[in-house]
């Protein structure tokens, strides 16, 4: 595999919320072939395999995670085609966003401010209130579980509330086909959108972005608020005085203070409300 493996790396410092033990293995592929050449080895050797992005929403236990973490990071290009945007998945979102407004193309200002990589967003069909990552989509390069590299349509998925229903397909190509407009409009929506977001979360510290998902018709944070868990803390994790649905790490933090204050707050939020809520992020080596 063109690229590099390494052994018992560290995964906390990679992610957002700075915390997390050692993967077994550490694979970061070059390109697309290399991917699918990581995920037959791993197959063929029976070694469990996760795929790592931006590291903004996982949660890795203290122990690490057994088996290979597959970063992709290396597969950043980003390719212009008349109306359409194609970027691997280890383009971040902001990159991807100072891109196409650069060529002045536009329709992913909505994805403003999320902290993640193409892969990861179109995965989880990351959003936020003005939209999702699945609009304006139309087609996927994807490494399906045999580790055959495969490319379909959008219309293939059924991308649901973050969720891109990609079953166990690894992402390592998207294309978008965005709108035609002047590169200073796009630039303004995409301010309005950052400081929006810059005043309400809190951004500046270390998180995991929302914890829980919205139930339906109501908003996690604001039954979290409700339930009087706004800067309830546990070790060095607390719930964020700015927004109820982001947990935040001072830096003593471990992945045991983050999930015993998930129980806590659910707790109190069934017993305030009556409703369960479930969680957005990810858990591995749980």
């Amino acid at each position: 595999m063109r690229g590099a493996v390494r052994e018992q790396v560290e995964l906390g410092p990679m992610m957002h919320l700075r915390i997390g033990g050692p993967a077994d293995w550490f694979l970061e592929p070059w390109a697309e072939d290399d991917v699918a050449l990581a995920v037959r080895a791993c197959r063929e050797q029976d070694v469990p395999l996760r795929v790592l992005g931006g590291g903004s929403n996982v949660v890795v236990a203290d122990e690490g995670v057994r088996g290979a973490v597959l970063h992709l990071g290396g597969l950043n290009r980003i390719v212009r085609d008349g109306h359409r945007i194609t970027a691997g998945a280890g383009v971040t979102l902001p990159s991807l966003l100072r891109a196409t407004k650069e060529v002045g193309l536009a329709g992913l200002e909505k994805l403003t401010g999320i902290p993640a990589m193409v892969g990861g967003a179109v995965a989880m069909n990351a959003g936020t209130r003005d939209g999702e990552t699945f609009q304006h989509l139309v087609s996927l390069t994807l490494v399906d579980p045999d580790g055959n590299i495969v490319v379909h349509g959008r219309d293939r998925f059924a991308a649901t509330y973050r969720d891109g229903g990609l079953r166990d397909a690894i992402v390592v190509q998207a294309t978008w086909e965005l709108t035609p407009d002047d590169p200073k409009a796009i630039f303004e929506r995409f301010s309005a959108s950052l400081r929006k977001r810059n005043a309400t979360q809190p951004v500046s510290q270390r998180s995991v972005g929302c914890v829980f998902r919205n139930p339906a018709g109501d908003a996690a944070g604001r039954l979290i608020e409700a339930a009087g868990c706004k800067t309830l803390r546990v070790g060095g994790v607390e719930v964020s005085g700015m927004h109820a649905n982001y947990f935040v790490n001072d830096g003593r933090g471990s992945a045991a203070d983050f999930v015993a204050l998930m129980t806590e707050v659910r707790a109190r939020v069934r017993s305030t409300s009556g409703i369960e809520l479930e969680p957005e992020v990810k858990f591995w080596g749980f």
